[in-house]
């Protein structure tokens, strides 16, 4: 078999192995990604509860608070009541009031951070719920991404390993330029020639749709056994064979 011939062969055989490797990889694809929410969900829960945790500590520091205020305005009341002097009484007072003052303000804060505890919790449970139906999505993704290895696995390494060996058919430099045009159009190395009119010698790739110089074209009618690219898209061009035969009628 010549040059061109193995290269057909490589690209029937590439193109079945970039299809099962895409099924498995969309799957594989999709499962990561439900993992990654999943994960995100959790650290997302996670977070809350640490905020949590430290709006109970300030909720903490600020009842403490509220308990030392308390014994003040207790000690301030017994002395208020036994203040012998208006002013020691209005001294006395002004003091109360203003720790009446803090009390309050310690009372307001203690409440807005329980309205904070209550938000939190909200959206931890909200949160959760978002975790276990994720859960269930992965547990379903892996599920599948496991089938599908049972479906194709053993097709694909049999289609892999004939892979290998078709390319060992090929030349290094050749298959160095089938591999790097299939990485770059998804499998798509080679392109037929169309023949757009034999009169006039236009020819075009079968892919891109660009001009083909005929001298192209009579080098794959030769048998030296060389690549021609498409000048626009850099493609290995190939003949169909019902072109091939009508150009070999001429």
């Amino acid at each position: 078999m010549g040059l061109m011939s193995n290269l057909l062969s490589l690209y029937q055989v590439d193109a079945q192995v970039r299809g099962l490797r895409n099924r498995l990889d969309s799957a594989e694809r999709y499962r990561t990604a439900q993992t990654r929410q999943v994960q995100e969900l959790s650290l997302e829960r996670e977070e809350l509860l640490v905020h949590k945790r430290q709006v109970q500590a300030n909720i903490g520091n600020l009842e403490s608070e509220n308990s030392g205020l308390d014994e003040r305005l207790e000690k301030l009341r017994t002395v208020l009541n036994g203040a012998s002097t208006n002013k020691q009484y209005t001294a006395v007072l002004t003091e109360l009031n203003t720790v009446k003052v803090s009390r309050s303000e310690c009372d307001d804060r203690i409440l807005k951070e329980m309205e904070k505890i209550e938000a939190i919790e909200d959206q931890a449970q909200k949160i959760k719920g978002q975790h276990a139906e994720r859960s269930q999505v992965l547990e379903l993704a892996e599920r599948e991404l496991k089938q599908r290895h049972e479906d194709v696995g053993q097709r694909l390494a049999e289609l892999e390993a004939e892979r290998e060996l078709v390319s060992s058919t090929v030349p290094a430099a050749e298959l160095k330029v089938f591999n790097e045009m299939g990485d770059t159009y998804d499998g798509e190395a080679m392109a037929p020639i169309e023949e757009l009119s034999r009169r006039r010698r236009e020819y075009a790739c079968g892919l891109c749709n660009m001009h083909i110089p005929f001298e192209s074209v009579a080098a794959l009618l030769s048998a030296n056994d060389s690549l021609s690219l498409c000048p626009a898209c850099g493609r290995i061009l190939y003949l169909l064979e019902e072109t091939r035969g009508a150009l070999a009628k001429k």
